[in-house]
């Protein structure tokens, strides 16, 4: 699992842009911006000259006779280089001479650069220049393209273009030319790639901006932009270029083109760029986090383990961010993120896939050791959910839990009451062998026999409890009205013997169940001996056969001892009796009612009890109607 999410980390990193995971990163990108610490004050080598609202309302409605701009020129006459986000492309016929006249200007400053726009098209390109005369005049000549991401959002600035056979320069290493910085302006025209990421100073309308007819009319001195970048561009709402930035905000959304422009020149100059990681580094980083899950995955509990993991993922983004704040490192974690949200259900996925097998493998080997317990495990709907597993591997260990009780009770069987007549017999033998007290031999032979009588019921109770529970049972076709039938008859004796009355109540309709009519006929056998020997002379133990739903309802109520309410729950075990410690409680192993169950169960029915001290007891049988009774009854 730890190498599958690692290699889908790094598959996400690597397919990011097509997956969308870039849009991801540029969100929690902007978020960092907007939580960025106090802003640095803008670059104060940079003015920006701007077209607002007031310099159209006192020269009049744009666009403004090129004359307009040699003016301006001769007031940034001491500025270190200026830089026009104003396009130049067409004559204007009707001042024919400004054009001439602007070119003049410029060429007396020697400092100016004016904007291109370039058209890349596969291996051709086009290139939008100012008019022959100004674009003749210029010191420098730079594209002003801009290339907002997919959301819209300006975050980063293209400073070279290429078709494959030449190299268009962008403005802002153009006016680093013109300004006499040919050094750093050549090691960015080098530099591949040549698309750098803006470290934005501040919010839109940060840096301080000039009315463009304030200097026009020399309201501000000319030693104001002494040594000084000028760029000079649209502000008004309905002129200029806006774009998103990160560092927009709900009452400032946008930002003018000329300041992304100056922003862009000001981390030209000091290198102060926001700096993304190669690559391999990039996969590096994101999968420290990843391991990191997978340790805390294997070694914590599920509760600590997505605690912790929430905790790492909230310390990711934390780090993230201050490794933007203070080394000015971009690193995209989305890839991580998203992983490191999956890694949670997938780990545990894989979990309980491991934990099921596992636990079915145990009830396998369970079942296989204990048929009994393989029987007991059928009886339910199989699931495959964790749950219901668990509770399968539950009532597994509960059922062997009994079985060993059952094993110490029938240690205790053995030892006690199967021992106690072979006892009993050893030492008739020995006071008969004595000669002291001796019997005669019709006494000794009467004990004897019944000792091992007793010890031969013993067994076999023992014996048909173990079969019952263990055997396979050949199942047919029963008539369940005969079954109850021969019951009465073996009864009928023994219950004249105590001047008991047996009645056996029997529908005219024929009721068949699924089942093996020696062990029914010995269930109910059980049931109807128990019924005569609790109960006192000259009453009556009612056997009754009805249908209910499709069942076949099998009631034997006597009139006998009746089972106290705290010995009802647990009657139905192995060796436990009601009235063993009674004086004269008839002999018993306390067999005979775990077997009856055993055998009910087997049937796929159920026995429930009705018992009140001293009035007597009803047990109540239901089993399932075969098919072949259900089809008399349609008949």
């Amino acid at each position: 699992m730890t190498f599958f999410l690692i290699l889908l980390t790094i598959l996400l990193i690597q397919f990011k842009d097509v997956l969308r995971l870039s849009q991801v990163d540029n969100t929690f990108y902007d978020f960092y911006m907007k939580l960025a610490l106090p802003v640095s004050a803008p670059d104060p080598n940079i003015a920006l000259v701007v077209i607002d609202d007031g310099s159209l309302q006192q020269l009049g409605y744009w666009p403004w006779r090129r004359a307009e701009h040699s003016h301006l020129l001769e007031h940034l006459d001491q500025a270190k280089a200026v830089g026009f986000d104003i396009l130049f492309q067409d004559h204007n016929p009707a001042y024919p001479q400004d054009d001439l006249t602007f070119a003049n200007a410029i060429q007396k400053h020697g400092r100016v650069v004016l904007p291109t726009i370039v058209r890349l098209n596969g291996s051709t390109s086009s290139v939008d220049q100012p008019v022959a005369p100004l674009a003749d005049s210029a010191a420098e000549l730079g594209f002003i393209n801009i290339y907002p991401d997919p959301d819209g959002s300006v975050r980063r600035i293209i400073l070279t273009a290429s078709d494959g056979e030449k190299t268009y320069s962008h403005l802002i290493p153009a006016m680093l030319q013109a300004g006499g910085e040919t050094k750093i302006a050549n090691k960015l025209l080098s530099t591949t790639p040549s698309e750098y990421m803006i470290n934005f100073s501040g919010p839109p309308d940060h840096y301080p901006t000039y009315p463009y007819s304030a200097i026009a009319n020399g309201l501000v001195p000319p030693e104001e932009f002494k040594d000084r970048y000028v760029l000079v561009g649209a502000w008004s709402s309905g002129l200029g270029d806006y774009y998103p930035t990160p560092r927009s905000w709900e009452d400032r959304t946008s930002m003018a083109g000329v300041e992304i422009l100056a922003n862009a020149l000001s981390n030209a100059r000091t290198n102060n760029w926001i700096k993304p990681l190669p690559t391999w580094l990039v996969i590096t980083l994101n999968i420290i986090p990843i391991y990191l899950v997978c340790l805390i995955l294997i070694r914590f509990s599920p509760r600590k383990a997505f605690l912790t993991t929430t905790a790492l993922w909230l310390c990711l983004v934390g780090l993230d961010w201050a490794l933007l704040q203070f080394l000015e490192f971009w690193l995209p974690i989305s890839s991580s993120l998203v992983v490191m949200m999956l890694a949670y259900p997938a780990w545990h996925w894989r979990s309980q896939e491991t934990v099921l097998r596992h636990i079915n493998h145990e009830l396998s080997v369970l079942s296989a050791q204990d048929s009994a317990l393989r029987l007991a495990l059928e009886a339910k709907a199989p699931t495959e959910t964790l749950p219901a597993r668990l509770s399968f591997l539950h009532r597994g260990i509960e059922l062997l839990r009994e079985a060993q009780q059952r094993r110490e009770q029938t240690l205790r069987f053995i030892s006690h009451d199967m021992r106690a007549p072979q006892n009993s017999i050893l030492a008739l033998v020995s006071l008969q062998r004595s000669g002291e007290q001796a019997l005669d031999e019709t006494q000794l032979l009467s004990k004897i026999e019944s000792y091992a009588s007793n010890t031969l019921e013993l067994v076999n109770n023992f014996m048909d409890l173990a079969r019952a529970e263990a055997m396979e049972i050949e199942f047919h076709d029963v008539n369940l009205g005969d079954v109850m039938a021969d019951v009465y008859d073996d009864a009928w004796s023994r219950a004249k013997t105590k001047h008991i009355d047996v009645e056996l109540h029997i529908p005219d309709e024929q009721l068949y169940v699924h089942g093996n009519a020696t062990m029914l006929r010995r269930t109910f056998s059980n049931l109807v001996d128990n019924a005569i020997k609790y109960s006192s002379i000259n009453t009556t133990v009612h056997c009754t056969l009805t249908h209910e739903d499709n069942y076949a309802v099998v009631s034997i109520k006597d009139q006998g001892w009746g089972i106290p309410d705290h010995l009802q729950p647990t009657i139905f075990q192995a060796f436990n009796r009601a009235h063993s410690t009674a004086e004269d409680a008839p002999i018993g192993s306390g067999i005979g009612l775990a077997f009856v169950q055993t055998v009910v169960q087997r049937h796929r029915g159920y026995i429930t009890l009705e018992s009140e001290e001293g009035k007597g007891s009803t047990f109540t049988v239901k089993l399932p109607i075969s098919e072949e009774t259900e089809e008399e009854t349609v008949e």
